[in-house]
């Protein structure tokens, strides 16, 4: 399914009725200022209906480029990003905020971050703000929304050595989360939970751009080329792969302008959504399917 044309950089959810996300808000970069610069404008798509909303708001000139972007209760977080000074990129820690109770005080700074980071991996769990990758002077850092006030986050041994794959997944049912490293093909992975860390699977081979977790389910998505596509399921309780069944056909080509892998978002219950930009067919692209568990340990999809 698609809908109107939109470049957009980030991607970020907003709960409705029934638990489950009827809705994603997004930026849109395809529109330009009267003095011809590109602009950062706020946008919400909505999944029942495949419509695009009007601009809710545009960031500030001075926001950085490729800033990510997180909601947390009524505000969104725009967080890190780079500038273009002389002709080398530096990476900033400016952090803003947009309160959609009040879209007209548009974009806000607010409390910076400690160290300078480009385009982190950022979850916003239980009035918090955690941030990853993007700085090599610092593993992570969390802020706390109500003390607006950030700290770095405690170091996992792995991290000396190892880089963090993305993305960075919220496990909600169990209030933690997961990092995967990436030293080589058998990488651990890590949940945080309580202030520390501890090593989930010490050799978890299939990470990818496309992840993520509902229940003890880790879902994995691999673009074999660009007209094979796989799902992968592992039982992150028991710490083994489960077999995948497709019940319709599933197709999606390579989104071009997503060379890292399409997001996924859980909807809520048993709803997955992927979403990208297409470069060739100039528009803003999604599809939702269904996954779930059988009663013999498999998982079902449904495109």
């Amino acid at each position: 399914m698609s809908s109107s044309s939109c470049n957009c950089s980030s991607y970020f959810d907003a709960r409705e009725r029934d638990g489950e996300i009827k809705g994603l808000f997004f930026l849109d970069k395809t529109q330009r200022d009267t003095e011809g610069q590109r602009r950062t404008d706020l946008r919400f798509l909505d999944l029942e209906r495949g419509e695009i909303s009007d601009v809710l708001s545009t960031m500030p000139p001075d926001v950085p480029l490729g800033p990510t972007v997180v909601t947390c209760g009524n505000h969104a977080y725009a967080i890190g990003g780079k500038i273009l000074r002389g002709s080398i990129f530096r990476s900033l820690n400016h952090v803003f905020r947009f309160d959609f109770k009040h879209g007209e005080r548009a974009w806000r700074k607010v409390t910076s971050m400690l160290y300078r980071r480009s385009l982190p991996e950022a979850l916003a769990p239980q009035g918090k703000i955690y941030v990853f990758r993007g700085s090599r002077d610092c593993f992570g850092e969390v802020y706390d929304i109500s003390g607006d006030s950030w700290v770095p986050l405690c170091v996992p041994s792995i991290a000396e050595y190892s880089g963090i794959s993305g993305p960075v997944l919220l496990d909600s049912s169990r209030s933690r989360i997961l990092v995967h490293f990436s030293r080589d093909r058998n990488t651990p992975t890590y949940n945080y939970n309580d202030k520390s860390w501890v090593c989930l699977d010490p050799k978890f081979p299939d990470w990818s751009p496309t992840v993520g977790i509902a229940g003890n389910v880790l879902y994995v998505f691999h673009e074999i080329s660009y007209e094979i596509c796989s799902w992968k399921a592992y039982d992150v309780q028991d710490k083994k792969w489960l077999p995948v069944k497709w019940l319709t056909e599933f197709s999606l080509h390579q989104p071009v302008s997503a060379p890292m892998g399409p997001p996924l978002i859980h909807l809520g219950n048993d709803k997955w959504c992927m979403v990208w930009h297409s470069c060739t067919l100039k528009c803003f692209e999604y599809l939702i399917f269904r996954m779930c568990r059988n009663g013999h340990g498999g998982i079902y999809a449904a495109a």
